[in-house]
């Protein structure tokens, strides 16, 4: 009996065994299919990583070359922007010395305006002002004597030495022929001309007109405007001087039209006096040509 209790409990030992190596057979298989599943899902991951990992290289290199060529057209724009403020900055150089020019000509314009309108002030539109060596006393007095003797007709300025012609007595209107009237007083002038008094002078004849336009076809034809006739007088004055017997060497003759009056051409009155010869007497040798030096031959 006692033997049976010992192999009961000898069995009970051995199955007690048995079950614990079995459990550790399950065991061991559990963990060897952990492992094994565990291991599948690793792989997958890092395929799928490392497939990521190079679509982002792909992408981070295209996003290089972009880098690359922005940098590149960054560059290029610099460049320009630099070559463009060049220009600018020349530009700018140029306005500033453009403007400096053009203040400097500004000042120069008010200067010289201010000195025409000082000599606007001082001399009035009239006579030609030329001014000549006071003439000889015998000279002189020929001359007023001269003027008296045809008052109606001349007037003698001894100031300018101009003997002053009223046109109307010398001319019919628009016409440059001396009337026969006249000549008598042009003939006793070439005598005081040719005087020992006046031989170191000689005459600038100036002829004037009023401001009436020419209007007559035929006096046009020949004379197609104030200035033209004014010219043409002083021109037919300077011959009968020459006829009368005066040197044609000492006479020059100019025709200044309409823009020299000496009263308002609104009247009658006024244009009669406008239309008139002026002679000048000047020192010999004081007209001459160009790049010639003048002489004073009076001896003053």
């Amino acid at each position: 009996m006692l033997r049976l209790r010992r192999s009961d409990k000898s069995d009970t030992v051995i199955q007690g065994g048995s079950r614990m190596k079995v459990r550790r057979v399950l065991c061991g298989a559990l963990c060897g299919v952990a492992l094994v599943a565990s291991g599948c899902v690793s792989l997958d991951e890092h395929r799928r990583l490392q497939a990521a990992n190079m679509s982002l290289r792909g992408q981070n290199q295209n996003l290089e070359a972009d880098l690359f060529d922005a940098r590149s057209l960054n560059d290029s724009l610099r460049t320009q922007a630099d070559a463009l403020q060049s220009q600018l900055d020349a530009k700018s150089t140029l306005v500033m010395n453009l403007q400096r020019e053009n203040d400097q000509l500004s000042e120069t314009a008010r200067a010289v305006q201010a000195t025409l309108e000082e000599m606007a002030g001082k001399y009035q539109p009239g006579d030609i002002a030329i001014v000549g060596p006071k003439l000889p006393q015998e000279l002189d007095s020929a001359l007023k004597s001269f003027a008296s003797a045809h008052g109606d007709a001349v007037a003698y300025d001894p100031v300018t030495g101009t003997v002053k012609w009223k046109g109307d007595l010398l001319f019919a209107l628009g016409s440059d022929v001396v009337v026969e009237s006249a000549m008598a007083a042009l003939s006793d002038f070439v005598q005081v001309l040719n005087s020992p008094a006046a031989s170191g002078f000689e005459v600038l004849v100036v002829g004037h007109t009023d401001t009436i336009p020419i209007k007559h076809d035929a006096t046009r034809a020949k004379h197609p405007t104030n200035w033209h006739l004014s010219a043409h007088r002083a021109i037919s004055v300077g011959n009968a001087l020459a006829k009368s017997g005066y040197d044609w060497s000492r006479i020059c003759v100019a025709g200044c039209g309409e823009q020299r009056p000496v009263a308002s051409n609104e009247t009658d009155q006024g244009r009669s006096l406008n239309r008139r010869v002026e002679i000048y007497l000047l020192p010999r040798g004081s007209i001459v040509a160009a790049g010639t030096q003048a002489t004073d031959q009076t001896g003053s």
